[in-house]
């Protein structure tokens, strides 16, 4: 296996990340995310967010993204460049047990707390995460998924879960708020494959071509919406394109943790 240059930053010089980088390495940023577009597109159109199922999205997406860093750090898995990938393989089996945790947590509050309505939105949507892990993991054949096909399904299935509250509550305003979902899976879409093309760039062909149409996509379908949600995609897209302009002196470790910074700009107009 070609041996990736060093640069600044490089996990392959510093192997213990810095304190800034824990979110990101035990994937706690992703969780953040998602609550934040959900409560933030449930008072767009007027839906209220039950605080448990805030909980319930939180728990999931952890256990998703936990669960996917396990099984990447299988034995027979190629090892990947990344602090995330590094830690995940080091202590793999408490990753393991740590995913099982939190997906017990999460079935026991979502079963206790959440209406049949949600439970059915979430089961549909959890069916599609399952399909993904067959295709990717189970039955390791992530190359149908290769060439930026991967970055757009995790994209579109971010955005399913965190639109479950507007499924449930607001289906007959579906017209009105698919495309502000579409922009935002569209944002993530951009997200990933950006990331995607930093971690690859020092030794890959990954194209820009995935992350260039992501946003133009999360652009054009922004612009229907309300004004706060249409102002804050703009805001995601314009700091994913600067930090990209920027990647050669911000290294792979701030631009991971910027990237996913950048998804967070609904809590400059809240959600109240």
């Amino acid at each position: 296996m070609t041996t990736l240059p060093q640069q600044p930053g490089d996990p392959a010089r510093d192997r213990r990340p810095p304190w800034w980088l824990w979110p990101n390495v035990f994937s706690l940023d992703a969780p953040v995310v998602a609550v934040v577009w959900q409560r933030f597109l449930g008072a767009a159109y007027g839906v209220v967010v039950p605080p448990a199922a805030s909980v319930v999205l939180a728990l999931v997406v952890w256990a998703v993204y936990l669960t996917d860093r396990f099984l990447d750090a299988a034995p027979d898995r190629p090892a990947e460049v990344g602090d995330r990938h590094q830690y995940a393989r080091k202590f793999r089996t408490h990753f393991g047990v740590a995913a099982v945790v939190v997906w017990v947590a999460a079935a026991v509050t979502a079963g206790s707390a959440l209406s049949a309505v949600y439970l059915a939105d979430g089961a549909a949507v959890a069916a599609a995460v399952g399909a993904y892990f067959a295709i990717v993991h189970l039955l390791k054949t992530a190359r149908v998924i290769g060439g930026g096909r991967k970055e757009v399904l995790v994209g579109v299935l971010f955005a399913a879960g965190v639109s479950i509250p507007l499924a449930a509550g607001a289906s007959d305003q579906i017209a009105n708020w698919v495309p502000e979902v579409g922009a935002f899976a569209a944002l993530c879409w951009m997200n990933c494959g950006l990331i995607a093309l930093w971690e690859a760039e020092a030794g890959s062909s990954q194209s820009i071509y995935g992350p260039v149409v992501a946003c133009v996509l999360a652009i054009t379908l922004a612009v229907v919406g309300p004004g706060r949600v249409t102002a804050a995609v703009f805001a995601a897209v314009g700091l994913l394109l600067g930090f990209h302009l920027c990647r050669h002196r911000l290294g792979p470790r701030v631009l991971r943790v910027a990237a996913d910074a950048a998804l967070l700009t609904p809590l400059a107009w809240g959600w109240s």
